[in-house]
Parts: C-alpha cells; structure tokens; sequence
C-alpha cells in the first residue's frame, strides 16, 4: 500500500519539497500565519507534500527548521572571510564579511525577515540558537586565530567571535521593524562602531594577554614595610 501525500497545496500546484529551502520556506510561513506554537511537523509535511520521514531526513527537529541548511550558510561565512585579502585590518576584514555573508535578494527578504523574526523571538527558537550560533562564532574565530597566530580557543579570537556575533544580532533585532533600510546597512554600521579592535592585530593582543596570565607563585616580599630592620632605620 503506497502512502498519499496529496495535500490542498500540492492541488494548487505547489511542488513537493525535496531542500532544505524549499522545506524551512513552508514551515516559515507556516509558523508566521498559524504562530510557531501551533504547528507540527507533520503539518508541515503535511503542506509540503512530504512524511514526517522525509522531514527529518533534511532537519533533526522542527527548531532547526527556520534556519534552513545552516551547515551550508556556516560554510559560506568561511568563503567570505577566505576572499578577504590579508592585508586588510582584522575587524574590517570580518566586517566586509558579515556584510557580503548578509546580502539577502530583493525576493527573499520578507522571507529572510520572518525567519530572524522567529529565531530571535520564540523561546524554543532562541534556545536553539545558542547551538547553531556556536558554528558561527567559530568560523571568525578560527579566522581571527589564523590572523593573531594564536589558538581559536585562546581569548582573543573568542572575543572577536563573540562581539562579531552579537553586532550582527543587533543589527538583526534593529533590521526586523525597519522595512525601508537594508539589512547590510544595519550590519555596516554595526561593525563600524568596532573598529578600535583592529588594534589587537598591531601587538595590543599580545600586550593584554599578559593581563590574563596565571599570578606567579608565592615571592619573597622585599617591601620594607615589613621588613624589621628598615623600619628601625627609619626610625632613627
């Protein structure tokens, strides 16, 4: 016995969903109708004319849905940093990056906006950005550690990770509501505001490193404070 996959969508022509896009674009519009909360996965496949199966053949749960092929878009940030020539200061670098990693076609962007609007505003959601904002951090990481020379895990690339990240929620949660500015703008003028840290590159880094450095263990105190005999040489 075959199963029937025959939805009022598919009536209307609307193409069974075989990508990841094709998918989170449904479920997208889905949650944005009918409110996150009150969708199922197997309405969605329901809509898209696929079984549960195939949905989770593209996504392990329906919070992973709104961010569509991820894995892909992470290795598309690493392209981006990859173009941007080595002489160019460390901030801008990652700068022109987010920016070009961020150009959305005029046809997707009502699209793009609903999906930031539910990944930044729905509890699930938000919670499971904590995960996939991971990878995204990672990648400047990884490139900032190859530009200090240092470890993605040290401090400093982990810094510029995490203040990369969050200029770019910024922008995002500033872009949401603003329907007459582009979201590259947003993005523009939020790493422009961080432009002091391209000074990490010209030796502050490793200046401030020593801020974090391990105390050395006990020393000999030579103050003369404490020492007896100064104090009674200064007494005379």
């Amino acid at each position: 016995m075959t199963e029937n996959h025959e939805t009022p969508d598919r009536a209307l022509g609307r193409p069974r969903a075989t990508t990841h896009d094709v998918l989170a674009e449904i479920g997208v519009e889905l949650f944005t109708s009918r409110g996150y909360e009150h969708v199922s996965v197997q309405q969605i496949a329901d809509a898209a004319g696929v079984s549960r199966r195939t949905f989770f053949r593209y996504f392990p749960t329906k919070a992973d849905l709104p961010w569509g092929d991820f894995a892909r878009e992470v290795e598309r940030l690493r392209g981006e940093l990859a173009l941007v020539p080595d002489g160019v200061p460390l901030m801008e670098a990652v700068r022109h990056a987010v920016v070009e990693f961020n150009r959305v076609p005029p046809e997707a962007v009502d699209q793009h906006r609903a999906r930031l609007g539910l990944i930044l505003t729905e509890p699930e959601l938000i919670a499971r950005s904590q995960v996939k904002f991971l990878d995204w951090r990672g990648v400047i990481a990884e490139f900032t550690a190859r530009r200090l020379d240092m470890e993605p895990t040290s401090f400093f690339p982990e810094l510029v990770g995490e203040v990369a990240l969050s200029a770019a929620v910024a922008a995002y949660r500033q872009w949401i509501p603003s329907s007459d500015t582009d979201l590259t703008t947003f993005i523009d003028t939020a790493f422009a505001a961080l432009v002091d840290l391209d000074r990490l590159e010209q030796g502050v880094a490793a200046q401030l490193s020593t801020r974090l450095d391990p105390p050395a263990g006990p020393q000999e105190n030579h103050d003369h404070r404490d020492n007896p005999g100064n104090a009674g040489e200064e007494r005379q």
